[in-house]
């Protein structure tokens, strides 16, 4: 058809500068920050409130029982922070923001690879855990593959 001029399809989840697979990477990424931004105010409200949780009779260690969930909570909430905007700035069309989000990605495939080691070495495991873990691996992992390379 010679002389018939082609037409760019977009549509709301694929912007003309990010393309079909980018968009895609950057709703799991964006998707998956917003998740763990909740399970990290979750574990941020259940560090704070540890001694509660023991009534009249609590340890005698009990200031130091919610530190580790604490800690473990900001530096979650710290990297869904980075998931999500990266994923926004992909979209915005901001500069150098493809690279940031492939990186941000790559480190959170790379956190979840050692949950994944960390859970199998305990002598019981939590099997829905890893497992969860080990899609969020792939997921994190393709988009950052996905997100690494140059745009067309």
């Amino acid at each position: 058809m010679v002389g018939r001029s082609t037409r760019h399809r977009s549509h709301s989840l694929a912007p003309e500068h990010v393309g079909e697979a980018s968009s895609a990477a950057v709703l799991a990424m964006a998707v998956l920050g917003l998740a763990l931004f909740i399970v990290a105010v979750a574990m941020i409200a259940a560090g704070l409130t540890m001694g509660g949780r023991y009534g009249g009779s609590p340890p005698p260690n009990v200031g130091q029982l919610g530190i580790g969930q604490l800690v473990g909570g900001v530096g979650l909430l710290i990297l869904s922070v980075g998931q999500v905007g990266t994923a926004l700035a992909v979209l915005g069309d901001v500069r150098a923001s493809r690279r940031a989000a492939a990186a941000v990605a790559g480190l959170s495939a790379a956190l979840s690879v050692a949950g994944v080691l960390w859970i199998a070495s305990q002598p019981v495991t939590n099997t829905m855990l890893a497992v969860a873990l080990a899609a969020t691996t792939l997921i994190f992992g393709v988009s950052s593959i996905v997100l690494a390379r140059a745009p067309r």
